[in-house]
Parts: C-alpha cells; sequence; structure tokens
C-alpha cells in the first residue's frame, strides 16, 4: 500500500497577491507529508510568468523563477508566456538559477536540433514505496512564433507516442504537466491509456473534482493564483490505484500571510523602478492613445512596425494602446503600461483578392468590434477597439493602398501583429500562408527603439547643421 500526493499550480501569470500564502502552504503540506514518510511532489503547469506585471518584465521573468522557490516545486514545465514570451535567449536564461526541474519533451533549438540544456525530456520519479512514474511536460504548439524565435515545437501527440513506446515497459505510468489546453487534455486521457494523471493548463480550467476519462485523471487549477490543485494516488494491497482531484480555493481556505500585499505591491514597486531607469528617448509632443489628432500613438507605432519592412501598409486596433506617451523623457515603464501585451509583429505577404476580403471582413465587423470585450492571446487590454489602417484607405469608388486603387492580381505585404492571427475575426488572415514574424521583440519594444532612433536623427541632424 502507497499514498502519493501531488500538488500543482497553473496560469499564475505573475499575479502575486496571494502568493506568500500559496507559497507557505504548499511548502509546508510538502514537509508534513514528507515527516510522515509519504510520497509527495509540487509542480507547475506553465505560465507562472507574465510580462504584464513590471518585474517579470523588468527581469525578463527571472523574478518569478526564483519565487517559485519558496514554493518548494520539484519540476515545471513551460506555457507559452515563458515559451514565446521571451528570446530565445532570455528562455535559455530563465532558468540557469533553477533549483527545480524543468521537465518540456516538445521543445527542441532549431540549430542544434537538440533539447536546450535547461530542459528535461523526461523525469522519472521513484516514490518511497517504490513505484517508478515518468513525468512528462507538453507545451502548446505555436509554430510559427517558436520557429521565428528559434525553437521547434514538436507536435505533442508525436512527442507522447516517442515517450509511450520508449519507457511504457520502464514505468508504472505517465503523469503529464499538459500547458495545451483541456480539449487537447481529454485527446490524450482518450488516446493513452499509461497516462494516469494529467495536470493542465493554459485554457485555465478549474476542476474542482478533475475528470476521469478511460482511467485518466484530468485536473486543472484555474488561474491567476486563486487555487491551488490536490491529487491522490493511493496502491492497495493488491497493486490497485485509486485517484483523486480536489481543488484548494487559497482566498478562503488557506490562511493568510502577514503583511502579504505589503510584500507583493512592493515587488510591483521594485520592477516598476527598474524600469524608469530605462530611458529610451524624447519626444517633442504628447502621443495620446486616441485618434485625436496628428501625431498620436498609434499612428508612431505603426510607423514603427512598418520601418521593419519594406512595405508602408499596416493595421492594428486601437485597444492595444492603454495609456498616452506624454512630451518629454521616455522610459520603459511609460512604455510597458501603454503596451502591456506580449505581442510581436508579422508580415503577411498575400495577392489582392485576399487583401480586399480581408479588408471587407474588417469592414464588416467594425462596428460590433468597436466595443468588444475580449481577452487572451496575448491582449492585456478591454475591449478590442477600432481598426486604425497606414496607407490603406476605404472609399466610396474602392479601396485604396497608398493612394493608388487595389490591384486584385497584385502581391501586397501588411503589417500586423500576431494577435490577429490568432482571434477569431479575421478568417481571411489566418488562411494565409507565407507569414513571417520580422522581429523578436515585443511590439513595446519596437515602439521604443524607433523612438530612440528617430532622437539619434534628430540630434545628428543638429550636428550636421551647427
Amino acid at each position: 500500500m502507497e499514498k502519493i500526493t501531488i500538488y500543482h499550480t497553473n496560469d499564475i501569470h505573475s499575479q502575486l497577491s496571494y502568493w506568500p500564502r500559496i507559497a507557505r502552504y504548499l511548502t509546508q503540506e510538502k514537509q508534513r507529508l514528507m515527516s510522515k514518510k509519504e510520497t509527495v511532489y509540487v509542480f507547475d503547469d506553465g505560465d507562472a510568468t507574465d510580462r504584464v506585471h513590471p518585474l517579470t518584465e523588468a527581469t525578463n521573468g527571472k523574478a518569478i523563477a526564483e519565487l517559485l522557490h519558496d514554493g518548494s516545486y520539484d519540476a515545471v514545465t513551460i506555457g507559452n508566456n515563458e515559451g514565446i514570451g521571451n528570446t530565445k535567449d532570455q528562455l535559455n536564461d530563465l532558468f540557469s538559477e533553477a533549483r527545480y526541474e524543468v521537465v518540456v519533451s516538445n521543445l527542441k533549438d532549431k540549430e542544434t536540433e537538440s533539447r536546450p540544456d535547461w530542459a528535461r525530456e523526461v523525469l522519472l520519479l521513484k516514490t518511497k514505496g517504490q513505484h517508478t512514474f515518468a513525468l512528462v511536460g507538453l507545451t502548446i504548439p505555436l509554430p510559427m512564433s517558436y520557429d521565428s524565435l528559434g525553437w521547434n515545437v514538436e507536435d505533442p501527440f508525436d512527442v507522447l507516442d516517442e515517450l509511450v513506446r520508449t519507457y511504457r515497459n520502464k514505468v508504472d505510468g505517465f503523469i503529464l504537466l499538459s500547458h495545451l489546453g483541456l480539449p487537447t487534455d481529454r485527446e490524450i486521457a482518450e488516446r493513452y491509456p499509461e497516462v494516469l494523471v494529467i495536470m493542465g493548463g493554459h485554457t485555465h480550467h478549474l476542476l474542482p473534482e478533475g475528470e476521469m476519462i478511460e482511467g485518466t485523471l484530468i485536473a486543472g487549477a484555474g488561474k491567476f493564483g486563486t487555487h491551488v490543485g490536490k491529487i491522490t494516488l493511493e496502491y492497495d494491497k493488491g497493486n490497485q490505484i485509486l485517484m483523486a482531484a480536489e481543488v484548494i480555493d487559497v482566498r478562503s481556505q488557506v490562511d493568510p500571510v502577514p503583511d502579504e500585499h505589503v510584500d507583493m505591491n512592493e515587488l510591483y514597486r521594485i520592477g516598476n523602478r527598474m524600469l524608469e531607469h530605462e530611458v529610451l528617448g524624447e519626444l517633442k509632443q504628447p502621443l495620446n492613445k486616441e485618434q485625436v489628432a496628428e501625431p498620436n500613438l498609434i499612428s508612431l507605432t505603426l510607423a514603427a512596425m512598418t520601418s521593419l519592412s519594406d512595405t508602408t501598409i499596416g493595421v492594428v486596433n486601437t485597444g492595444l494602446f492603454l495609456e498616452s506617451l506624454p512630451k518629454g523623457l521616455i522610459n520603459r515603464r511609460q512604455l510597458h503600461e501603454a503596451l502591456p501585451h506580449p505581442m510581436r509583429v508579422v508580415e503577411v505577404s498575400m495577392d489582392g483578392r485576399s487583401l480586399k476580403r480581408l479588408l471587407n471582413q474588417m469592414e464588416q465587423q467594425k462596428e460590433k468590434l468597436k466595443m468588444l470585450p475580449v481577452k487572451g492571446y496575448g491582449f492585456r487590454g478591454k475591449i478590442f477597439g477600432s481598426l486604425y489602417f497606414q496607407g490603406i484607405k476605404r472609399i466610396k469608388e474602392g479601396i485604396y493602398i497608398n493612394g493608388k486603387e487595389l490591384d486584385q492580381n497584385r502581391e501586397y505585404k501588411l503589417i500586423t501583429v500576431d494577435y490577429f492571427l490568432y482571434v477569431p475575426f479575421f478568417p481571411e488572415l489566418q488562411a494565409q500562408t507565407s507569414v513571417r514574424m520580422i522581429s523578436p521583440d515585443f511590439l513595446r519594444t519596437i515602439v521604443g527603439n524607433y523612438i530612440a532612433h528617430q532622437n539619434s536623427n534628430s540630434l545628428n541632424e543638429r550636428k550636421e547643421s551647427s
């Protein structure tokens, strides 16, 4: 007979309001069960970091990776916020000081064609009762984003096929840290009886008692650190296993830590101070987040985006812009507050017919989208807002691109944010196959670099004229 306890979190997204009590609870529970000679593990299923928090932004996520030590974690996997929320160099450095294992079974370096040295393909867990489990970590495949950053993210089913073949006869079962989303977790449960437990994230699902599908227990602990998941595996004398899942609401079921909100607010302030110290350039006039006059922050952002390509046409939504930029020196904190989204810029090549269909889709939905509440896919605003174009005008006579009537047989390149490829509003855009990410930097970094470059050009012009 043996009892195994697993505590798990997912999708904390740098929301630290309850982190001190979570960390203390996990550590105390782990110590309590270990003192009883029981087997206990603590795992995280990805998206622990999120650059919406200024300290995460200022430290490229390392502050959160360090905080996980307070929760006595044994192993974590990565979500899209770690995987594509960082450049390749930043991700390679994210866990350089981690004292827990990082298990990512479906990620390889494009250059070396091997797993990065900070990641394990599989972790074998041996319990006190001599049972052995293969711990697997799978992150959601977003090939365009990962490919552009220098990673090869593999199909999770192909990876599972191989791992099950390799370890099936060496372990008592598989435990999966999944950042794939609940629908995929359910499909895995149906296809792989060898997988005993799936702890899931990405879709922020909260499963108070878990779901049992074909003998596989699926668990999920919601989002933003409001819950901790708990799984128990019990072997009887006949070596039959009984599995159960529950969630602990840390807001009501876990005692607060003294001054926890004061401490977490201080981390927020520390992050902001770090960002304030990085001055990017100077604005001669304020840039409003609204379309009240030219220039404004929206038009400057589109200019910054198209400066990275040989095209001058682009589109963004005004809901991206959360704060205006004042006249004077501009620092990273101001840009982070104005554009907190982990979004990158993409160039989409399409013929004139496809571009016309896309623009018609946008025209047909503009009133619906203007005040539509949206979330997810990296968007950190509240409403989608209006569509704002550069180089594209629609008048009664037709659509004009840079002053010339749209040619349906011509090839065009459109600049936008990768967010537009994921939302369900523009199927014509999603149907395009010629898409490239034109910079590993986030949108706000591109805007900051553009402001700095303008300052540099202005300074050079003053030097030449003097």
